[in-house]
């Protein structure tokens, strides 16, 4: 399992570097930068880089605003041999100077979904003849395993986003907007002690829950609709995601409960094939085998999970063609769903952790079809 203290994320990315026959690794403020440092950046406008030798006895070497300087000496996790740049100098400089201490680096890795053409240009320019690798293989297994201090926070996050669900859909009115549920379900989440909503919730009503990546409107919520909420929160930066999808103020036709029961038996089916050894597309499988046998697998159009951590969507991805075999202290979705144009959606997602044993289901709200609504507002 991967060790939980920078220091050793420092000598882990180091031994993966050497593995992978890498000079050095070049992050961006980000999801690495803030798991390996201990300290988090904001992505501006000023360029921020930190250089990891595959050397140990190397020191690791930061371009840096001088105005964010002192909080890397006050937080950082580790010491660096630090080249600060002011607003009217610019970056070109410190830069300069950085490169000339990284003589004997020839390759170098990159978080090529992260790093931009700011910073892309920076190395180019003053590290000439480098060749410029995608860091992934290097990255990627660091924050795949889970410590204990990390599943605690996986844990409260996902209370607070029960407890928030539970408090809009307990208090739904009829005539409220998706835009409206949306923006109580944003606030009831940071009264209950999530930190950020970094990525808008989903309330999706009545045909628009056929989207799966749709976007709340002015749509107002009537009886018999399909209500999808899909909605995410942080804990010390850790993310829950969770999925639920009710029916408004009405008992359920046929044909809803008919989608609805297929998509909870593939969430079962899912979450049950989660244990130690078994492949992410094994997972998958079992998922969409059960919509398929009910006649729903052209509706499944997206992967069974996404891994969680810092990011929302990181490794182990619960795809087909994944041959990763799942190993203990991996978090991830299993979010199975059912799309039919023009009609509707209905999507169960729970967050699970893989354990020695098998699965351990993070996630506890009921997924019983539940009727909700019924008030009128005012």
């Amino acid at each position: 399992m991967m060790a939980s203290t920078p220091l050793d994320r420092l000598e882990q990315v180091r031994k993966h570097l050497q593995e992978h026959q890498l000079d050095c690794v070049a992050l961006v403020p980000g999801f690495n930068l803030r798991y390996i440092a201990g300290i988090d950046f904001m992505m501006l406008e000023r360029p921020i880089i930190l250089f990891i030798p595959a050397d140990a006895s190397k020191s690791p070497v930061l371009v840096i605003p001088e105005l964010e300087a002192n909080n890397w000496r006050h937080n950082a996790s580790f010491e660096a041999q630090l080249f600060p740049w002011s607003d009217e100098a610019g970056p070109d400089d410190a830069m300069r100077q950085a490169a000339q201490t990284l003589p004997g680096v020839r390759t170098l890795g990159v978080e090529h979904l992260r790093m931009r053409v700011l910073e892309a240009d920076l190395i180019n320019r003053f590290m000439p003849g480098i060749r410029v690798l995608k860091a992934e293989t290097v990255l990627n297994p660091l924050r795949l395993h889970k410590g204990e201090l990390e599943m605690a926070s996986h844990r409260k996050a996902v209370q607070v986003c029960e407890a928030s669900l539970e408090e809009v859909v307990s208090s739904l009115t009829m005539g409220e907007s998706e835009r409206q549920i949306c923006n109580r379900l944003t606030s009831a989440l940071l009264k209950n002690g999530g930190e950020s909503t970094p990525i808008e919730a989903l309330v999706l009503s009545g045909s628009n829950s056929g989207s799966p990546h749709g976007r709340s409107g002015e749509r107002q919520v009537v009886a018999g609709d399909l209500l999808l909420f899909d909605f995410v929160t942080t804990v010390n930066g850790y993310y829950a995601d969770i999925t639920r999808t009710f029916v408004v103020d009405r008992e359920p036709d046929e044909r809803i409960q008919t989608v609805f029961n297929a998509v909870k038996a593939a969430n079962a089916a899912g979450r049950a094939a989660v244990r130690p050894g078994v492949t992410c597309q094994d997972v998958d499988r079992a998922a969409r085998r059960v919509l398929a046998n009910a006649g729903f697998g052209p509706h499944f159009t997206h992967r069974t999970g996404h891994g969680l951590g810092l990011d929302v969507h990181e490794e182990p991805s619960i795809v087909e063609g994944n041959e990763m075999r799942l190993e203990e202290g991996m978090v991830f979705t299993i979010e199975p769903g059912c799309y039919i144009e023009g009609w509707g959606g209905v999507r169960i997602e729970d967050n699970v952790a893989v354990t020695r044993a098998g699965c351990e289901c993070l996630t506890t709200f009921d997924r019983e079809l539940r009727i909700i609504g019924g008030k009128k507002r005012g």
